[in-house]
């Protein structure tokens, strides 16, 4: 009897001892709970707070915890980023993964902070303790975020500014120039009209000038227009850099390597020229007066799937075979910031930019669908190299351009002319009744359409602008296509070919013209679509080309 009373009482004393031992582990908790800056609440399974220590109070503004408890969640709930919360926690209940994400949150004045979440089960749901939640305010983190994220957007808004007003200031210059010397031999001719024969020349010489400064243009933005043709590398490079060391200053010393079985690629051959010579240029320019080399090279090579080769701005560059043309030289070198500024219009490290330059080059790169990679440091020279794919018929395609013979050119058909510009529609008009055709002329698309509806049996082809008011080309070219679909129709347009092709399927055009164009130019694509013959169209839209086999 007195043992089963001694068993008891110290069954009692240890039950008492776990009561404590449990009490002070309940307290220490409760007082680390307390004192940890994180916040921490407990909800029981309804949602509603049974416990919120000080941080959580601090975090959302509120005094004390009587404000809190058995309230339910939803005072915190902001949009769909709490409704996540939430739905963690109703998971959690039921065995669910520790969730731990930012949040949103919302606080007792109504405004919303950002807060990590994480989170584990009650220790005793059947006693209606629904799950412990632990968070951390990062709402300041966030709002350095957003203020860096904003002060970059307002730095590049200003640099992109910058390099417009740039741009705007340096083809302003060179527009200008241009327009003087038109005006100024126009001027000449109208004081004697027998020296129009001498002076026209060089008003056409000043045309081709500014088509010139609008193509750099759409190669910066990448829309150049390619007139391609098999291009032998080796062969251009080695003219351009025999006409390079007639032109650089004795100092630098040019050297060339490359086989002559790099494979052709196809591409236009003026675009590619003006790469390979801007990147010399560029590179004379580095070595200054100092003595320097410029190293000039082509090679064969492969970029293999899964390899990080990357371009200037890191992007990589797709797998593929390619032609790498690489220009080094030994000049002064760029630092960063210099190295991405020289792809700006108009920039130079030596003084005043004098054209569109590397940002010409890139653009003629980019239309080309080829890769530009720039390495270099101050005082150890740059080495830019051009990366130009390699298409598969490419280097098996070594037929000879056949020659064509001229037609007879064919006059009398009636076209129906839409251009928006009153001046360039005028002179358009002239030069089609020149070239034998009866011209209906309209100033937009809806006007053409309504026109063409009331003339179609007399009207045998179209030219139209693109772009327009009220209705435009590509609208006016549907709309034409579903009255009569064998309508041959041409389109006029400052364009890259591919910018046009991408809304309109080639072989539904009759031909493209590309501003500004000439008068032969224009009757090229003319008698090819009056004449009827499909072979004299190929592949992008244009008339053939008839040139030798050595297109370099």
């Amino acid at each position: 009897m007195d043992s089963d009373i001694t068993t008891v009482m110290m069954q009692n004393e240890e039950l008492l001892r776990a009561v404590a031992e449990k009490s002070e582990h309940e307290t220490r908790l409760h007082t680390l709970i307390a004192q940890i800056p994180a916040g921490y609440f407990r909800l029981d399974v309804e949602g509603h707070f049974l416990d919120v220590n000080g941080a959580w109070l601090r975090m959302h503004g509120y005094d004390s915890a009587d404000e809190v408890i058995g309230k339910h969640f939803s005072i915190m709930q902001v949009d769909s980023s709490s409704d996540s919360a939430r739905a963690h926690s109703d998971e959690l209940q039921h065995g669910g993964p520790v969730p731990f994400g930012v949040f949103k949150s919302r606080r007792k004045d109504g405004s919303v902070g950002h807060h990590t979440f994480s989170a584990c089960p009650g220790a005793n749901c059947v006693n209606n303790v629904g799950c412990e939640w632990f968070i951390i305010d990062v709402s300041e983190r966030i709002k350095l975020e957003e203020e860096k994220m904003a002060m970059e957007r307002q730095i590049y808004q200003a640099r992109k500014l910058d390099g417009l007003a740039v741009l705007a200031g340096g083809i302003a210059h060179d527009f200008n120039n241009i327009l003087m010397i038109i005006t100024g031999y126009c001027g000449l001719t109208k004081l004697a009209y027998d020296t129009a024969e001498k002076h026209i020349p060089q008003i056409e010489k000043a045309v081709e000038r500014a088509a010139e400064l609008c193509r750099l243009m759409l190669a910066y933005v990448g829309q150049a227009t390619l007139a391609e043709t098999r291009v032998v590398m080796w062969a251009l490079v080695e003219q351009v850099v025999h006409l390079q060391k007639e032109t650089i200053t004795r100092n630098v010393a040019i050297s060339s390597h490359y086989s002559q079985n790099i494979p052709s690629i196809r591409g236009e051959a003026g675009q590619l020229r003006e790469i390979v010579s801007n990147l010399i240029r560029n590179a004379s320019e580095a070595i200054g007066e100092a003595q320097g080399k410029i190293t000039v090279s082509l090679t064969k090579t492969t970029i293999h799937p899964g390899l990080s080769e990357m371009d200037h701005l890191g992007t990589v560059i797709p797998a593929g075979g390619y032609v790498c043309l690489t220009v080094a030289d030994t000049g002064c070198g760029m630092d960063d910031e210099a190295r991405l500024r020289m792809l700006e219009p108009f920039y130079s490290t030596k003084n005043t930019g004098r054209g569109l330059g590397m940002s010409s080059v890139l653009g003629n790169i980019k239309a080309h669908n080829g890769a530009l990679q720039i390495t270099s440091q101050p005082g150890s020279g740059t080495t830019c190299r051009v990366y130009l794919p390699v298409r598969s018929s490419d280097a098996a395609d070594n037929e000879s351009i056949q020659q064509i013979s001229p037609v007879t050119w064919r006059r009398g058909a009636t076209i129906l002319l839409v251009e928006d510009e009153a001046e360039l529609l005028l002179v358009m008009k002239m030069i089609l009744q020149k070239l034998g055709f009866t011209v209906i002329e309209a100033s937009n698309g809806k006007e053409a359409l309504e026109l063409y509806r009331d003339n179609a049996e007399d009207i045998a082809l179209i030219m139209t602008d693109i772009e327009m008011p009220v209705m435009d080309g590509y609208a006016l070219f549907g709309e034409l296509k579903k009255l009569k679909p064998d309508l041959p129709i041409i389109i006029v347009s400052a364009f890259a070919d591919t910018v046009i092709t991408s809304k309109i399927p080639c072989d539904n055009i009759a031909g493209l013209v590309n501003k500004p164009y000439n008068f032969s130019q224009l009757q090229d694509v003319l008698q090819g679509v009056v004449d009827g013959l499909p072979e004299f169209l190929n592949a992008d839209c244009r008339p053939k080309v008839k040139s030798l086999p050595d297109s370099f």
